[in-house]
């Protein structure tokens, strides 16, 4: 699944601002005219209510039915060494430039596996290449470069 970097932005901001744990729950307003988010409680003293979350649908506490980001593992890595004072310095980076900032923050992500996995990320190539051998000892070969 691929991420579009107004969907970052929209998961930034609603970090920076600490608008999470998202509300599974909502009522009908009447007088509004609109349904308002809120916890179960709150929702259960209204006689129009709903639960927003589906049973076997996944879920992200942050942006709620839609996953793409909460999915995306290099993404969630470089978020985890963010502290909580760095999520308004992401929410502005974030909202003016957001697909670099989707580029770099997954690259960043990218490298932070790779130097904890203990499997090698780039393969080693099955045949050798034409200077495989090349010199055979040190200070042989046309014109070396190597001391001897």
């Amino acid at each position: 699944m691929t991420i579009e970097p107004h969907t970052l932005r929209r998961y930034v901001i609603e970090r920076a601002s600490g608008r999470t744990p998202r509300h599974e729950y909502a009522f009908y307003e009447p007088r509004l005219g609109v349904w308002i988010r809120c916890d179960e409680m709150t929702a259960r003293r209204h006689e129009h209510h709903r639960r927003i979350r589906i049973e076997g649908r996944p879920w992200c506490e942050v942006m709620g039915l839609q996953t793409a980001v909460a999915d995306d593992f290099p993404l969630q890595t470089y978020f985890l060494t963010i502290t909580p004072d760095d999520w308004p310095h992401l929410a502005v980076a974030v909202h003016e430039h957001p697909a670099r900032c989707l580029r770099d923050w997954r690259d960043a992500g990218s490298r932070i596996i790779a130097a904890v996995s203990d499997v090698a990320t780039s393969p080693t190539p099955e045949t050798p290449g034409p200077l495989d051998s090349w010199p055979a000892a040190r200070g042989t070969g046309q014109r070396s470069m190597l001391p001897r």
